[in-house]
């Protein structure tokens, strides 16, 4: 298998456990000068500040010139008399001019692009770098995520545990706005501060590395770090389109690094882009979904305690709640991203890593009972907690999406089986903090619109779409029944959102009438239940709108006004 390939399955299965190295080389495509360009051209400016000429060697002339080997500190110091002309100064090598910038230099390169793809959806979260530039946290700014960044002891002194940091870069030789922590002469490169070398034992021993346009042969210090660790959890690679030095060879071997000969560019898209369809083909095939379904029929048989049903539930639900984009997002974009796309992503992500979730919620709330309705139903509350204020209003709510997805497969899975105590449960138990105060119901603060919203779709006819074939496969249901019972449940949801003062979102409801009358089938259906059973209908003895006939009745005809002045607009659309 292909080095990229294999690295994307190890990431799928145990995401966040690799640190990436990038040297000198992986800026190359970006224009960026290397560290030893940039301390000969300075050298060369002070040579010609003092009228030498004709200099073969700009090292040896400075080292016969001053008596010590060229330092950044010590060039700046000769070449400016302030902090801000310092900074000045090195600016103009490590950030865009405008010529630069319409030419596309001095910008991230693929690579960089491609690891701030890997960091945004939790693969990696450490990037580790020998270059002066910050060319990885502006590709990481870019996709909306502002990294913790060390560049000297000071920095790494009192750092927070690794796990919690979302993103970190770390400058193993400084970055050029702080140039009296840049590093690059032999002796500088030989030994690095206590703090450093211990945040360095740190990543190497606990993660897997992936390095990339590093030749080991300048940095003596970074060479001991790795050879420090010896523990080996994940694979590693090393990609560089060149014969690796002898030094590279005795860290390949010692690490039990894997060769891959290919530039960074190359190298790391190919893993985003792998670790992207992996993710797509996480989607699990269709046939284990049935066998997982057919078992859950099986453990529902009354002839078992249901105990892989359980855990199959419990591990499925943890593992929908530490999904990213719940968790961690981000929640914000950089100026210029493409929001949209980043949102269908998203809402790609969702479709796929729900599909057994949902599989097993529809089955378990359709032939459970109320032991069973436990494992699922208590969950739908943290799910729909809102993400904290801040952020991309379209990227926040989307991390409740899998709550109202689990809502309406439980809804409608219950309405289709005529289990009127769980199908009440769903739709009045679950409460969620309201961002302008109180706790409503969770079916009436929430909704497909107000949080799966997907660019171009109506919200509620996209989920309706998406969860038809849950229905139709694993239910057996008809597509007419699997409509019917959904504009059903989506009809009691509306009343309760209706009851709660929440607004009235547009519905996927069959139109029955004309001109600016709708009658919706669901309420000719529950209107007939009504004359059927009176105060004694199902809904109502089972607790819905605290059993209350005559308050059901009045926001049916409320309701009814909503859904007219729906068909007034569509009239005149």
């Amino acid at each position: 298998m292909e080095p990229h390939i294999q690295l994307a399955f190890t990431m799928r299965d145990t995401p966040r456990a690799y640190a990436v190295l990038l040297g000198a080389g992986a800026s190359i495509s970006a224009g960026m000068p290397s560290a030893w360009n940039v301390q000969e051209d300075l050298i060369a400016r002070l040579a010609a500040a003092e009228g030498a000429t004709g200099i073969v060697d700009l090292h040896a002339w400075y080292q016969e010139r001053f008596g010590h080997p060229a330092t950044y500190d010590g060039l700046l110091t000769a070449l400016t008399s302030t902090r801000n002309e310092r900074q000045a100064l090195l600016r103009a090598y490590f950030e865009p001019n405008d010529q630069e910038r319409e030419d596309g230099l001095k910008q991230p390169t693929a690579a960089h692009r491609a690891i701030a793809r890997l960091a945004a959806a939790g693969r990696v979260p450490i990037v580790l770098t020998t270059n002066f530039d910050r060319l990885m946290e502006t590709a990481l700014r870019e996709v909306g995520i502002e990294p913790t960044v060390v560049a000297d002891a000071n920095d790494a002194r009192g750092l927070a545990p690794l796990h919690t940091i979302k993103a970190l870069v770390i400058h193993i030789h400084g970055d050029y706005l702080d140039h009296e922590g840049m590093r690059n002469t032999p002796d500088e490169l030989d030994q690095y501060d206590e703090e450093i070398d211990q945040l360095l034992d740190r990543v190497f021993t606990e993660y897997g590395l992936i390095i990339s346009g590093w030749s080991a042969e300048w940095d003596p210090a970074l060479r001991k770090a790795i050879a420090r660790s010896t523990t080996r959890f994940f694979a590693s690679y090393w990609a560089d389109p060149r014969q690796l030095p002898e030094s590279a060879h005795k860290l390949l071997t010692h690490r039990g690094l894997t060769y891959v000969p290919a530039d960074a560019d190359t190298f790391f898209t190919q893993t985003a882009d792998a670790a992207d369809a992996v993710a797509d083909l996480a989607r699990r095939h269709p046939v284990s979904i049935d066998i997982a379904v057919a078992r859950t029929k099986r453990d529902l048989n009354g002839f078992s305690q249901a105990i892989t049903l359980h855990d199959t539930l419990r591990r499925e639900l943890d593992r929908i709640a530490a999904l990213p984009l719940r968790t961690t997002g981000p929640w914000n974009l950089a100026n210029g991203a493409d929001i949209e796309a980043e949102h269908n992503r998203r809402i790609a992500t969702l479709e796929s890593e729900t599909e057994l979730l949902l599989a097993l919620v529809a089955v378990t709330a359709y032939w459970g009972s109320n032991t069973t309705d436990r494992w699922w139903l208590r969950d739908i509350e943290p799910l729909a907690a809102p993400q904290p204020p801040g952020g991309l209003p379209a990227l926040s709510r989307l991390a409740q999406g899998p709550a109202v997805m689990m809502i309406y497969t439980a809804g409608t899975a219950a309405l289709a089986a005529e289990r009127w105590d769980t199908l009440v449960q769903v739709l009045t138990e679950p409460q969620v903090e309201h961002r302008w105060g109180g706790k409503p119901h969770a079916v009436a603060a929430l909704s497909p619109y107000a949080t799966l919203n997907p660019p171009g779709r109506e919200s509620s006819e996209y989920l309706h779409d998406l969860l038809r074939p849950v229905f139709t496969r694993h239910l057996a249901l008809s597509t007419t029944a699997y409509s019917e019972a959904w504009e059903r449940f989506e009809y009691l949801r509306l009343l309760v959102q209706n009851d709660a003062d929440q607004g009235f979102d547009m519905p996927h409801i069959r139109q029955n009438g004309y001109l600016d009358t709708y009658e919706p089938a669901p309420a000719t259906w529950l209107r007939t239940q009504i004359d059927k059973h009176g105060d004694n209908l199902p809904l109502l003895r089972e607790g819905f709108l605290g059993g209350k006939l005559t308050r059901l009745q009045e926001l049916m005809a409320s309701a009814e006004l909503s859904f007219d002045d729906i068909a007034h607009r569509r009239r005149f659309a």
